[in-house]
Parts: structure tokens; sequence; C-alpha cells
């Protein structure tokens, strides 16, 4: 019986996606919630995976990830203005919305508060494979009611794979679109604008991966990497995952998890040990060229990033290189001012970080 009602159930979100009507799995359209309307989803907290490479026509098997370790409900509230707000546990995000923009205005918690006074564009609607933007964003916030700080970077946003997600019972939901966002920027507080080219900065280069349904403006999964750097010295990384389901599919498709707890979990750093180095790196600076040696012990997806002190993107790279020796990559930099900067490599979901100087 119960597969006979996700075989109809199969059935049912196939024609929808055919037809791009109705978003698929009930997923929220945020710029098409009715304004006074609300909408809920459940977000699940899953075991950490390394999101694997871009590319077209990727199937992404989804049966054994979504153990659960704990789960809440999103709400989503549309106002008379149009703000779409949307209300996690200890957090509540405010989006301004237009029919193909998402645009995060600002943030709040039990401990801070953030505005964005340039705003941060999320995303652009309907999304399509090889879509890219990048754009600047600035936000000024208050943490514990009396201390200032400010953040400032940029985010870069690539519709980087499609493809199809398999999920329990053999179900495969076509027409996926994931989407790659990456954030870097650096944190400031209680430091005057003036005393930014001397200050001793806070950087962090978030990692994000999100796959969007038909017609959705809200992940059904997403997967992030998160590190943090004082003065360019990484001071640890970590890493979450979940996905985003309405309650009565969360049912069907989420289990509890009864593994016992990793170091792949928000919170936890890479440093402790449990992550094995599957990759072996050198890396050299001749002139404004980085070059990296390196060997791995298993497959692996490798993405590079460059920041500068001030935890701007400068450039990135991400490629798929199979195990083996001696292999190497060189990273043209010629276009970046003379300095000191974050090279960030992330293999499998494991980061490694180092200062060059170009």
């Amino acid at each position: 019986m119960k597969r006979t009602v996700h075989l109809i159930t199969f059935i049912m979100l196939s024609a929808l996606a055919m037809l791009c009507a109705a978003p698929v799995f009930g997923q929220v359209n945020l710029s098409g919630m009715e304004p006074m309307s609300a909408d809920s989803l459940v977000k699940s907290r899953i075991r950490y995976f390394s999101p694997g490479s871009g590319g077209r026509d990727k199937v992404w098997d989804f049966s054994e990830k979504f153990g659960s370790r704990g789960s809440s409900q999103v709400m989503f509230m549309k106002d008379s203005l149009g703000v779409v707000s949307v209300m996690e546990p200890g957090r509540i995000s405010h989006y301004r919305t237009t029919p193909d923009t998402l645009i995060l205005s600002g943030r709040e918690s039990t401990l801070e508060k953030r505005d964005y006074a340039v705003e941060k564009v999320s995303k652009k609607f309907p999304l399509a494979y090889g879509d890219s933007l990048a754009m600047p964003f600035r936000c000024e916030g208050m943490y514990c009611g009396d201390h200032p700080f400010r953040e400032v970077g940029t985010t870069t946003v690539r519709v980087d794979a499609c493809g199809s997600i398999v999920l329990g019972e053999n179900d495969t939901i076509k027409n996926v679109l994931r989407v790659q966002t990456i954030d870097a920027y650096f944190v400031c507080m209680d430091i005057d604008t003036a005393a930014l080219d001397t200050a001793r900065l806070t950087q962090v280069i978030d990692e994000r991966y999100e796959w969007y349904l038909p017609g959705s403006q809200y992940p059904i999964i997403e997967d992030v990497t998160s590190t943090t750097y004082f003065n360019m010295d990484a001071i640890g990384t970590t890493r979450r995952a979940c996905c985003n389901l309405p309650e009565d599919l969360a049912a069907c498709y989420v289990t509890p998890d009864d593994e016992e707890e990793s170091d792949e979990q928000e919170g936890f750093p890479d440093d402790d040990g449990q992550v094995p180095d599957i990759i072996h790196y050198t890396v050299e600076t001749v002139g404004k060229t980085i070059h990296i040696s390196y060997d791995l012990d298993g497959d692996a997806v490798i993405t590079t990033i460059v920041a500068n002190h001030m935890g701007f993107l400068c450039m990135s790279r991400q490629w798929t290189q199979e195990a083996g020796q001696g292999y190497s990559v060189e990273m043209d930099c010629n276009g970046l001012r003379p300095g000191v900067y974050i090279l960030y490599i992330n293999v499998n979901g494991k980061v490694y970080s180092e200062k060059v100087t170009l």
C-alpha cells in the first residue's frame, strides 16, 4: 500500500514538472505569495555531504541522505508591503521580492540584527542553467544591542548544474537546478570606518549549494561550508546540510538518523582529525601565479578561491580529479594588486587555507 501511494505521488509530481505549472512538492514561490498570506515547510537537518561537481544531466541520489538529526518548521509570511519574512527557530530573514528577483534586506536573531544598506541579491528567477551574477553587499548590524558591526563583501551566484534527484523508493524528480553561491566578506565590530585599512579584520568565505525544483523559489536541499578567518588566518570551518519539505512529504522521505555524531555537522571544526586528508599539496607563488602541486588518495571535487584581506572574492574555480599522484594546477592572478591573499581549497567538503603573497 505504501509503495502504491509513493508511485501515485511520483506520477503526479512528474506530470506537474512536465507542465511547469504549480510548484512540485508544494515548494514555496516567494514572489508569487499573495499579500498577507502564509506558508510553511519542515526543515530537517541531515548529514553533510560533498555536493559533487557541476554540469548538465547530473543525477543526485539522496535516497540515503535524508536521515534527520532534528527538524523544525520554517514559516513564510508576506505583509501588505510585499516583504516576505522567513521565520526559523532563533532567526528571521526579511526579503524584498520582485517577479524575477529575491533580495535579502535584513536579518535578526536573539543576539543580533542586520540591515542591508546595500541589499544582497540572492537569486534571479526563473533559474536557467549557466546563469550567473556577482553583486556587492553591505550590512550594518548591532550585536547584543550595544556593539555595532559591519559586513561588506561580494556574493557570486551561478546556476552550475541541472539534472534529476533520486529519492527514497527510487522516485525521481527531473528538471532540477542547482545553484552555487559564494559569499566572501569581512566583518568588523566597534571599528571606525577610517580605521578599516589598518584594522585586524575577520574574513568569512561561505560556499553554498542549493537544489531547486521547477516553479520553486525556496530550495529543497541546502549544503553549506563556512570558513572563518581572523587577520587572514583560518579559525575553523563549519558544515551543515538540510532538506526542506512540506510536513506530509517529510514524513515519507525523512527518517531519524541514529548514527553517532561526526564532525560533519554544524559547529564542528575541521581540525579535530576525524575527517581524513585525501589531498597532499604544496603551494608556491611565482610572480602573480599560484602553483598548487598535489596528490589525491581518492576521487575529489576541488574548489579553489582567492580572496583579499577585505574578504572580497577575487577568483574561483572548480574541477574534478580522480585519485592519483603528480597533479598540478595554476591560478593566474595577474589582474590582482600586489599584497597578501587567502587561498581557500575545498576538497570534498574539507577546507584547507593558505596565505599567499602576490
